[in-house]
């Protein structure tokens, strides 16, 4: 038996346990892969003037592994006369044409380099052709256009991130201005266009609901008080299986009984007298209803969140009012209240609509922010420091850089005097210093627009934060979908949010959930909302779910959508103390009888025992009133079988 072992001993070399040999015997981590060398290439190896090519690095190591290395090498043109390359983040390895020639492109990494060959011809841009020329698509979907320059020479290039594209009617369709993907926005026609140069050419673009199969009425079976309002909104069902809120695309609206309730244009229901009325809306020849009921209830109480809370000179933060009425049931009421301040040298609130309840400090002091509605009303106090406004951070929970059409949400945090900091989002003045690259909204949305760099500033004060976002001018080469449920199941009658991640051609990846637009391959089974990929569960069976965005292929995902049943609901923390002015968010998970869960936080239902303690908002985040304990509750139904979970909020 030990002769045995000292064979094998011998033929593993010392492998095998038990075989000793000391320290000889230890086998230690081998050593990482090195870099061995750079390949590099290009789609587009001859260009004109002024015209681009993105080249890519792909190294392989001494395990005989690649990996892209596009944006980490250092890239250098041999005539900077003929061609220049580009070693910023977000541009990284793109070549831009100069003048005739041939020029050699390296990308090094260490002492490893790899080169690849550029022409430049001579030749100028005789026209534009944009195509498709006259496409149609429905209203949120999206259309990608290719610029093709036609050259003097007789050669053709694409030059669709090169061109400046515009759309005639931005309300029917907006474009990306260096990218030409075109997004529809309602029923119509807009003239695209794309202009390099001196050229210029055009398409049309028609926005049509031919698919529309069915709407949808929400809230269904709501209840209000008299003499309060409830906004409607319209989703439509498509045929290709996606959903998309109409409200603004509705035709027209109609209430069965006008004594008991009206509507507006815009779906907003005043309720007048105590009863029932029919609500109608109608898209085109396509129709739904729900059916509203108007109480006899009156207003008893306004409750005012925040309570307690402070901010410095020039921030705000957004107040919110609840209402508790005669019946014990509660609404919110921050559309609707009348907003004042009694101490406006302190601070003042908002009564424009969009904004309603934004207060905001203008000196220190103390002022008490008020509702008042039917003779009703609630306060809440505010304290505004004397602090001043050091600095603006300015950040963002993803990468610092997008594609064209793709989005990045910035924060803006204030830092003050006495050491204190301020979400400043929506307060600070937002900046893009190119908006061919990227634009920003006031509330920090910025959305590429084409390849480049561009500086994201925040001010407020002459206090200024900045930032860096880059446009990467790679293109998109995948789409890649994914659930949070585990082996891709959903029950039915529930909803959850699926994620799109775009790879590019350098490597890099970029969120697309918001930008990429979503089908469903049978709505029977399930359908999805077409601008964020929230699917909802309709019955059991497999739908393909597929996120699309520019010309690439879709990526998709199979998504089982099952029968279990929801069985309980728990909301976590269970039990938590905040002191007034602060806010805590909860967590609502269902379980299900086939031992599965599913975090329903942002489909519940959330309701507050005492509004005068806290509020709670509809993605589960409570907002402290006044001091007390409240129990906070997160209701869920799935079709006929409901469940409910409870916390215990204390403010101190």
């Amino acid at each position: 038996m030990k002769r045995a072992l000292i064979l094998l001993c011998v033929i593993f070399a010392g492998v095998l346990a038990g075989c000793g040999g000391g320290s000889g015997g230890n086998v230690g981590p081998p050593p990482p892969p090195t870099l061995v060398s750079i390949a590099v290439a290009t789609t587009t190896p001859s260009i004109a003037p002024t015209t681009t090519a993105q080249f890519t690095a792909t190294g392989k190591f001494s395990d005989n592994s690649t990996q892209n290395l596009t944006t980490s090498v250092s890239w250098t043109s041999s005539s900077p006369a003929v061609a220049t390359i580009s070693n910023t983040s977000g541009t990284k390895g793109v070549a831009t044409g100069v003048s005739g020639g041939a020029t050699t492109i390296t990308a090094s990494s260490g002492s490893v380099s790899g080169t690849g060959t550029l022409n430049v011809s001579s030749a100028t841009l005789n026209s534009l052709t944009v195509t498709p020329t006259s496409p149609s698509i429905d209203v949120g979907t999206q259309q990608q256009f290719t610029a093709t320059g036609n050259f003097s020479d007789g050669t053709e290039q694409d030059i669709s991130n090169l061109a400046t594209w515009s759309s005639s009617a931005t309300n029917v369709a907006g474009v990306t201005s260096n990218s030409g993907l075109a997004t529809g926005k309602n029923q119509g026609t807009t003239t695209i266009t794309a202009t390099f140069g001196s050229a210029s050419a055009h398409a049309t673009l028609t926005v049509t609901l031919a698919n529309l199969v069915s709407i949808g009425v929400k809230p269904e079976a709501a209840t209000i008080a008299k003499q309060t309002t409830q906004q409607f909104t319209v989703t439509g069902t498509f045929s290709d299986g996606s959903t998309r809120n109409l409200t603004n695309q509705v035709t027209s609206w109609t209430s069965s009984a006008t004594a008991v309730a009206t509507v507006a244009p815009s779906g907003l229901v005043s309720g007048l007298t105590p009863g029932s009325a029919t609500i109608t809306a109608n898209v085109g020849s396509v129709s739904d209803s729900t059916l509203l009921t108007v109480s006899n209830a009156t207003l008893s109480s306004i409750a005012v969140a925040p309570s307690g809370a402070s901010l410095q000179p020039n921030a705000k933060l957004n107040f919110t009012a609840v209402g508790t009425f005669s019946d014990s049931s509660t609404q919110n009421l921050t559309g609707q209240v009348t907003w004042s301040s009694d101490n406006t040298a302190a601070a003042t609130v908002s009564n424009l609509s969009g904004t309603k309840g934004v207060v905001k400090g203008v000196a220190a002091g103390t002022a008490n922010i008020i509702a008042a509605m039917l003779g009703v009303t609630g306060s809440s106090p505010v304290t505004v420091t004397s602090a001043v406004l050091t600095s603006i951070k300015v950040s963002t929970t993803g990468a610092p850089f997008t594609a064209p059409a793709g989005q990045v949400q910035y924060m803006a945090t204030g830092t003050y005097s006495d050491g204190s900091t301020q979400n400043l989002t929506t307060a600070v003045t937002w900046i893009s210093s190119n908006p061919a690259v990227a634009t920003i909204t006031q509330n920090g949305l910025a959305t590429g627009q084409g390849a480049g760099s561009t500086t994201i500033t925040a001010t407020q004060d002459s206090v200024v934060g900045t930032t860096e976002l880059a446009v990467t001018a790679s293109k998109l080469v995948s789409v890649s979908v994914t659930s949070p449920n585990s082996s891709s199941k959903l029950a039915s009658q529930t909803s959850v949010q699926l994620k799109a991640t775009g790879t590019f051609e350098d490597g890099t990846t970029q969120d697309l959930t918001d930008s990429a637009t979503w089908t469903s391959s049978d709505a029977t089974v399930a359908t999805v909302s077409s601008t964020n990929g929230v699917v909802r569960g309709v019955a059991p069976g497999t739908a393909t779910i597929r996120a699309v965005f520019g010309s690439v292929p879709a990526g998709t995902i199979n998504l089982t959508v099952t029968n279990a049943t929801l069985a309980t609901m728990a909301v976590t923390p269970p039990s938590v103390s905040i002191t007034l002015g602060k806010s805590q968010q909860f967590t609502a998970t269902g379980s299900f009888n086939d031992g599965s869960t599913q975090v329903l936080t942002t489909f519940a239902d959330w309701s507050s025992s005492n509004a005068g303690v806290a509020v709670v908002s509809n993605f589960g985040l409570a907002t402290s009133s006044g001091k007390g304990t409240t129990t906070i509750k997160a209701n869920y139904a799935q079709g006929s079988t409901t469940a409910s979970g409870t916390a215990t909020l204390t403010v101190n």
